[in-house]
C-alpha cells in the first residue's frame, strides 16, 4: 500500500532536549539529571495512562520535576519550574531534520508532528527552528486525552488525516513509540539518536542512524 504521509514524534526525534540539562543543573541538581527527570515524567505519564487518568504534558512534567527537586533538598520555586517547562518551546532541531524534510517534500509527502506535548508549544518549536513551512498539521495527545504509546493516539491521527493507518509511517527515536504505532497498524521507522532499540518492542519496519537516510527510504516507498 502506498505511503500517504509521514507522522513524526517530536521530542528527541526532531528536537534536541540536551539544552535543558544546563537549566536543571542551574537549580542545584547534579549533572545527568535531565535523563532521570525525562524518564520519570514518562514513567508517571504511562502510569496514569494505565490507571485510566489523563493529565497533559505540562502537569506531569512539572510534578515530576517538583518531586525530583524535593528529593535533592531543593525548594521547588514555581517560577523556576515554569521557566524550564517553557524552554521546551525553544529547543533546537537536530541538524538532520531540515535536510530530511526537504527530501520528503520532493514526493510531496505531508509531514505531521504527533506529540505528547501541547500543540501550541510544538508549533513554537517548529517556528523557532524555521520548519513550520513543512508541516501539514500538528496533532497533540490533548485532542484524544491519551498518551503515546496508547493505540488510541495513533488511530486518532489516522482519523484526523482521513487515511488508513497502513498508509502512514511513524518516525520516532523511541522504541515504545514505534511499538504503539505498529499495534495501530502504522508502518514504523526508527531513528537511533542515543537509545538502542529494545528487542522487547519487536522490530521497526525501517531503521537508520539519521533522518536523511530514513527520508530517502520513505521517499522511495511513497513512489513505489
Amino acid at each position: 500500500m502506498k505511503l500517504k504521509a509521514v507522522v513524526f514524534d517530536v521530542i528527541e526525534t526532531l528536537f534536541d532536549i540536551q539544552p535543558l540539562e544546563e537549566k536543571l543543573t542551574a537549580t542545584g541538581l547534579p549533572g545527568g539529571s535531565l535523563k532521570i527527570w525525562f524518564a520519570r515524567l514518562l514513567r508517571d505519564a504511562f502510569a496514569l495512562e494505565i490507571a485510566g487518568e489523563y493529565k497533559p504534558f505540562a502537569g506531569v512534567a512539572g510534578a515530576a520535576l517538583e518531586a525530583f527537586l524535593r528529593e535533592h533538598q531543593i525548594e521547588p520555586e514555581r517560577s523556576t519550574i515554569n521557566s524550564i517547562l517553557k524552554s521546551f518551546g525553544e529547543l533546537p532541531a537536530h541538524a538532520d531534520v531540515k535536510p530530511a524534510f526537504d527530501k520528503l517534500s520532493a514526493p510531496k509527502l505531508p509531514i505531521v508532528p504527533l506529540t505528547n506535548g501541547a500543540a501550541e508549544t510544538t508549533k513554537k518549536m517548529f517556528q523557532n527552528a524555521g520548519l513550520q513551512e513543512f508541516v501539514e498539521r500538528y496533532i497533540s495527545i490533548d485532542e484524544v486525552k491519551h498518551w503515546k504509546p496508547a493505540r488510541e493516539v495513533y488511530l486518532h491521527a489516522a482519523k484526523t488525516l482521513d487515511t488508513d493507518p497502513r498508509e502512514l509511517v511513524l518516525v520516532s527515536a523511541h522504541d515504545w513509540d514505534i511499538r504503539g504505532a505498529r499495534r495501530a497498524g502504522f508502518t514504523t521507522a526508527f531513528v537511533r539518536r542515543k537509545a538502542v532499540f529494545s528487542l522487547a518492542m519487536g522490530k521497526p519496519d525501517i531503521s537508520a542512524t539519521d533522518l536523511n537516510q530514513l527520508a530517502r527510504s520513505l521517499a522511495q516507498l511513497a513512489q513505489s
